[in-house]
């Protein structure tokens, strides 16, 4: 007896198309993230593949961090073992050879230390068992003893760090997606309630109470998101292997790595898409419960005009939000305090527009009718259709807004970061001169200061440290040596000094330094991790602005000198003054080395920095999916429930090309409006963005970019009106 609850499916299926296909998408982006964050990313022991036990130094760092407790972190570099430690476990029981071994990729190069110790097990021993007395033996913390797969991890630190930002990376769109999916849904969900109130009204006419009416919502809701998550498995289980395909092949996860392949898969794609869709359509089942039957009767044939007034004092409220949010963000003098605030403004401008969206497409309709004399008949068809259901309209127009106010957001902000980077990186170095090339150690240094007329020569090269800013993060920096660096860089100083940097000292970026990051001013003291685990405790003695080319943190580098995995020296040594003579006949004594001018130098570095972020473009591509999906699935429903309006002019005496017009009208508008407003709503926090992270109001959009965003939101919005209008007029014999 209770099939009724479902009879609305097989009856008219149409409006809850939409639905499924939207479960569908969120389905197969949400199995495709689960599955490359829980991938087989096992790194191959290559030449440790004969060792039973692999013996290192703790190959991640353990650090107590506030009230979070412990936290840990790969390390990029081995810390290293005294090689006298491979004679100490030839003694253990069950030991058939230890020897020591070093020359791994960012291996250790101080005196008396090795990378790490392979051990071979005697025959009749296990590796288990030879581990178990090895730890025993040492009875020290502070060691990693590996067996099988482990003994990759410590053949190539890269492995866990790569699986470490490939799997969190995975792990990371899964919140985004099912929250832009309810955004989705919750439109796609109150728009297919909205068609078949009729239904409802009639059921509650017959004497089905509120709660029958809602859960019978609620069951059809549920049904086509188990719908969509059952379509979505396949296509998700082959996109996440693609996924993790592209992500080993950027350094983003082990070479070699799979896929996450589980029935586990078939749970979280149905289960996040049943509860999504259930979640969205809470409000559309409330209110399509809730309506008098006498009242919902009405709406069938003529339908309301303006949204809920408890819609439009949230909708209010939001914008209210938003406008504060807005204030409080621009103003804040912390440019991490900015970024951190950047996601809940767009969500709050998000949420106002989708509120709001009624009220704003009868504006938009007031300001149009000038067009009503000059685009005809269908034109004032159109626009008088529009001012008379705005609410359906609006439901064409938000999915637009959408997808403009969050593609637009998340690409533009990562052009103008890109933009940004890159006039950086053309204009930090100042100095005349660029040395490079193998061997330039601090004696070359030295020897590169000592020429005639050289004012200032500085030593850098990149370094990766940890710090707890607040969680434990690497961060990218620089250690230097030699200077006054002001004379060679422009870093764009706003407190301290930077003209020597000496040991115990350490330079902050302003964005590193704000509070919600490191929380630290000129004079405060520090603790970050060098690249094998030892601390650095030093004094903040400058602050700069510009650290999108240098990165966020510069150290002396005698401070590095034996922590980083590297022979000790420099990537390159800036010069400021000095004979070009001289200087080259200097770097021609020395094979390798290539002396470069300024432009030249910040010409290559503004090369590599405009390299487009993979991880950037994955984020971009799932946004922009779901994006789509809800512009699409919209747009197609609101149309194709327009089929008695068609039948209606028709019988007019409408021709098929004034019925195309009404349409193209009406499509323009929607394209028109919701562009506007998607702009609106996403400026806020792109300039929120752009503001924190490269300190200018001006967003950097690329005409080629913007114009391609356009075409593409205006191509997708024609197609999505038009071709359901062509499948129409077929149908329709009145029309001539």
């Amino acid at each position: 007896m209770r099939g009724w609850r479902l009879a609305g499916i097989r009856r008219r299926p149409g409006p809850l198309v939409g639905t499924v296909a939207a479960s569908a998408v969120a389905a197969t982006l949400t199995v495709a993230a689960a599955s490359i964050a829980g991938g087989h990313t096992t790194a191959p022991a290559g030449r440790l593949a004969d060792a039973s036990v692999v013996v290192a130094a703790s190959t991640s760092l353990h650090v107590n961090v506030g009230s979070d407790g412990a936290q840990s972190i790969p390390l990029p570099a081995y810390r290293g073992v005294p090689a006298g430690l491979a004679g100490q476990l030839a003694h253990v029981p069950g030991v058939a050879s230890a020897t020591g071994e070093s020359g791994f990729p960012n291996g250790v190069v101080r005196p008396g230390d090795v990378d790490l110790v392979a051990v071979k097990a005697r025959p009749g021993v296990t590796p288990a068992q030879l581990a178990t007395r090895i730890r025993a033996t040492l009875a020290a913390t502070g060691y990693t003893v590996a067996t099988g797969a482990a003994r990759g991890d410590v053949a190539d630190l890269n492995a866990p760090i790569e699986r470490s930002n490939g799997q969190s990376l995975g792990g990371a769109l899964i919140p985004p997606i099912v929250l832009v999916s309810m955004f989705v849904l919750a439109s796609t969900t109150a728009l297919a309630v909205n068609l078949r109130r009729r239904r409802f009204a009639l059921l509650r006419t017959i004497g089905a109470s509120r709660g029958q009416v809602r859960r019978a919502i609620l069951a059809e809701l549920s049904l086509c998101g188990l719908a969509g998550g059952l379509a979505g498995l396949l296509p998700g289980a082959a996109l996440g292997a693609l996924g993790t395909h592209a992500l080993a092949a950027h350094q983003m996860l082990p070479a070699g790595s799979s896929a996450w392949l589980s029935p586990w898969l078939l749970l979280i794609g149905v289960g996040s898409s049943v509860l999504v869709a259930g979640l969205s359509g809470q409000v559309a089942a409330r209110r399509g419960s809730r309506t008098p039957p006498a009242q919902a009767l009405r709406e069938t044939t003529a339908e309301r005009r303006w949204p809920n007034p408890v819609r439009v004092l949230l909708g209010l409220a939001a914008a209210g939000g938003s406008g504060a949010l807005t204030v409080f963000t621009l103003t804040a003098k912390s440019p991490a305090g900015q970024l951190a605030l950047a996601l809940p403004l767009l969500l709050a401008c998000m949420v106002a527009v989708a509120l709001l969206g009624p009220l704003l497409v009868a504006l938009a309709a007031g300001l149009a009718r000038p067009l009503r004399v000059m685009g005809g008949p269908s034109a004032r068809l159109a626009l008088a259709a529009i001012t008379a259901q705005p609410r359906r309209t609006a439901s064409a127009v938000i999915p637009v807004a959408m997808a403009i106010a969050l593609v637009g957001c998340v690409n533009f902000a990562n052009t103008s970061i890109a933009h940004a980077t890159t006039r950086e990186a053309a204009s930090t170095v100042t100095a005349g001169h660029v040395l490079s090339g193998p061997g330039l150690t601090p004696a070359a240094l030295g020897q590169v200061s000592a020429q005639p007329g050289v004012r200032a020569a500085a030593g850098v090269t990149p370094v990766s440290m940890i710090a707890a800013d607040p969680d434990l993060e690497p961060l990218y920096g620089e250690a230097v040596a030699g200077g006054p660096l002001s004379q060679v860089m422009n870093l764009g100083v706003t407190s301290g000094s930077l003209a020597h940097l000496q040991p115990g000292q350490i330079a902050v970026s302003a964005l590193e330094a704000g509070s919600g990051q490191l929380h630290v001013h000129t004079g405060s003291r520090v603790t970050v991790w060098l690249p094998d685990g030892t601390p650095y405790r030093a004094t903040v003695s400058a602050i700069y602005a510009h650290s999108l080319a240098a990165g966020d943190l510069l150290i002396p580098a005698a401070v590095a000198a034996g922590h980083t995995g590297t022979s000790p020296g420099f990537g390159q040594v800036l010069i400021s003054g000095g004979r070009p003579a001289t200087l080259t006949t200097l770097a021609a004594g020395h094979p390798g080395w290539h002396l470069t001018a300024r432009n030249v130098a910040n010409a290559q570095a503004a090369a590599g920095a405009a390299q487009n972020s993979f991880g950037n473009d994955l984020i971009f591509g799932v946004i922009g999916s779901l994006a789509a999906v809800s512009l699409v699935n919209t747009l197609v429903v609101v149309t194709r429930e327009r089929r008695r309006a068609v039948r209606l002019l028709g019988r007019a005496g409408a021709t098929r090309g004034q019925v195309v017009a009404v349409f193209g009208w009406h499509a323009a508008f929607v394209i028109v409006t919701g562009l506007l407003t998607g702009a609106a709503a996403g400026a806020v926090a792109m300039l929120a963005v752009t503001r924190a992270a490269t300190g200018s109001w001006v967003p950097y959009i690329p005409l080629d970019q913007g114009a391609g965003l356009v075409l593409a939101v205006a191509t997708l919005t024609v197609a999505a009106v038009m071709i359901p209008v062509r499948l129409m007029l077929r149908r329709e014999p009145a029309l001539s």
